[in-house]
C-alpha cells in the first residue's frame, strides 16, 4: 500500500504508474475520495467542539436559573447532524481505504512498458535435441504409470491428478532437494499454516483483486497459495531491530489456487489447482533489498544448473505485474518434449507496499521505518517434475534422473516402463 502522502506529494509518477499497468487504477478518483472523507472528519470534529459548548453552556443557564429548552433543541439538532455526518463519514472512509488499496505500488524504472515481457539472461546449459518423437509431460506421465488424472478427476474434479510410485517419490525428492539447497545458502526454515484468516490477503496484496482465485472455507479462513501469504502474516504488526535484519526464510506449503478463467496449460501438472511450492520471503531494508533481490537470481541460477535443466530469467512487462511488485521476473525453464518456456517462479521486490499493509517495522538509526519485502519462488515440485519429464526423456521411454536428486530418490537414476 502506497502511503497517501507520498502520493499526493508525487500524483504524476504514480499516474505514470497505473497507466503502465492498464489496471483502471484511479489517481484522481482517490484523491477525491480522500479529500472529502477529510472534509467530512472536520466537520464531525467541529460539529463535537459545539455540542462540548452547548453542555456547557446548559450547564451555565441551569445554575443561573435560566431557560434551558432554546439550547437542548439545538444541541439534539447538533447530535442528531453528528450521527448522519458519521455514517458518512464511515462510508466514505471505507470506499477511500478500499480505493488506496486498489493503488498499485510504483514501478522500477528497469521494468518494460512494452506488449511482451523483456529477456534478460538465457543458460548455456544446451537444450536436448532428440532423434525420436518426443513426448508431453503428461504423455510421460501416463505412459510411465507415475500418474493418474483419471482417478484424480474422479477425486477432486477439473485438473484433478494423483502421482503414485516413483512420480510421487519424484515430487517429494524435489521438494526435499529445494529445501536443503536453500536451506544451505542461510534461510531458516518454515512450516507455516496451510491456511490464513481472510484478511491477511490484504497484506500481501492478492486482496483486493484475487477474490476468485482463492479457496475459502466456512469460517472466514483461506487455503494459501504461496507461502509469502501464511509468512507475512506470522509476523504482523512486528517490529524488528535493524540489526536483525535480513530475515531470510524458506517455507514449504502444498497450495491451493482456482486458475479462475485460466484454461491455457491445463494438461497434465503445468497448471493445477493444487501443487507443492517452496517459497522464500525476505523482511529487510530498504537499503539491501535490490541487493537481496539481485543475489536471488544467482541461487536460482545454480539451483537449476544443478538440476541440468536449460533456464532463463525473464522481467515482466508493467501490465503482466502484480499490482504489490515494483519489479517482477521469472525464473524459465525450457520443455524440450514441448518445444516451449515454461514459467518455473517469480521473484517480486515489493518496497514497504507490504509491510505497511502488515504493520511490519524496524527499528534502527534512530526511526523507525516500515520494513521492505521480497517474495521469491524456490521451487515448485510439479513444474520441476514436468521440466525433467520433458528434457530427460529418452528414447525407450524412459527418464533419466538428474544426478542432484538420486540420493533423494534412494538410488533410482532411471524411472521406466513397469
Amino acid at each position: 500500500m502506497l502511503d497517501i502522502k507520498f502520493i499526493l506529494e508525487n500524483i504524476e509518477q504514480v499516474k505514470r504508474s497505473c497507466e503502465a499497468r492498464e489496471k483502471g487504477a484511479d489517481v484522481n478518483e482517490l484523491i477525491e475520495k480522500y479529500n472529502l472523507q477529510k472534509k467530512l472528519k472536520q466537520q464531525i470534529d467541529e460539529l463535537r467542539a459545539k455540542r462540548n459548548s452547548f453542555t456547557k453552556k446548559v450547564d451555565e443557564l441551569r445554575k443561573s436559573g435560566k431557560n434551558t429548552e432554546y439550547i437542548i433543541r439545538e444541541s439534539k439538532e447538533n447530535s442528531s447532524l453528528i450521527k448522519e455526518i458519521e455514517e458518512k463519514f464511515e462510508k466514505m472512509q471505507k470506499e477511500y481505504q478500499m480505493s488506496l488499496y486498489k493503488m498499485p505500488n510504483i514501478l522500477h524504472s528497469d521494468v518494460p512498458i512494452s506488449n511482451v515481457d523483456r529477456v534478460d539472461w538465457e543458460s548455456s546449459i544446451k537444450k536436448p535435441e532428440f532423434n525420436f518423437k518426443s513426448k508431453t509431460n503428461w504423455e510421460l506421465l501416463v505412459d510411465l504409470d507415475i500418474a493418474d488424472f483419471k482417478r484424480g478427476i474422479k477425486a477432486a474434479g477439473d485438473r484433478g491428478w494423483v502421482l503414485k510410485g516413483n512420480g510421487a517419490r519424484l515430487s517429494r525428492a524435489i521438494t526435499n532437494f529445494g529445501l536443503d539447497f536453500w536451506r544451505e545458502k542461510g534461510y531458516s526454515e518454515l512450516i507455516p499454516p496451510y491456511f490464513v484468516n481472510e484478511e491477511n490477503l490484504y497484506i500481501t496484496g492478492h486482496y483486493p483483486g484475487g477474490e476468485k482465485e482463492v479457496y475459502r472455507t466456512e469460517d472466514g479462513k483461506v487455503f494459501v497459495g504461496t507461502a509469502e501469504i501464511s509468512v507475512l502474516a506470522i509476523f504482523k504488526g512486528d517490529e524488528f531491530n535493524k540489526k536483525e535484519l535480513p530475515k531470510k526464510f524458506v517455507a514449504y506449503t502444498p497450495c491451493f489456487r482456482r486458475e479462475a478463467g485460466n484454461h491455457a496449460d491445463d494438461k497434465g501438472l503445468y497448471r493445477t489447482h493444487q501443487f507443492d511450492k517452496v517459497e522464500l520471503t525476505h523482511i529487510t531494508t530498504k537499503e539491501s533489498e535490490e541487493k537481496e533481490f539481485n543475489q536471488i537470481f544467482n541461487g536460482l541460477k545454480e539451483l537449476y544448473k544443478k538440476l541440468g535443466i536449460p533456464h532463463r530469467i525473464i522481467t515482466h512487462r508493467a501490465n503482466d505485474m502484480p499490482n504489490k511488485a515494483i519489479i517482477e521476473k521469472d525464473i524459465e525453464f525450457w520443455l524440450a518434449g514441448e518445444e516451449r518456456w515454461g514459467e518455473g517462479g517469480s521473484v517480486g521486490m515489493t518496497g514497504n507496499f507490504q509491510a505497511r499493509r502488515g504493520g511490519i517495522k524496524y527499528v534502527g538509526d534512530g526511526k523507525q521505518e516500515f520494513a521492505h519485502t521480497i517474495y521469491a519462488t524456490g521451487c515448485v515440485a510439479n513444474r520441476i517434475l514436468i521440466a525433467i519429464l520433458n528434457n530427460f526423456q529418452r528414447k525407450d521411454g524412459s527418464v533419466k534422473i538428474p544426478k542432484v536428486l538420486v540420493p533423494y530418490m534412494g538410488g533410482i537414476d532411471v524411472i521406466g516402463k513397469k
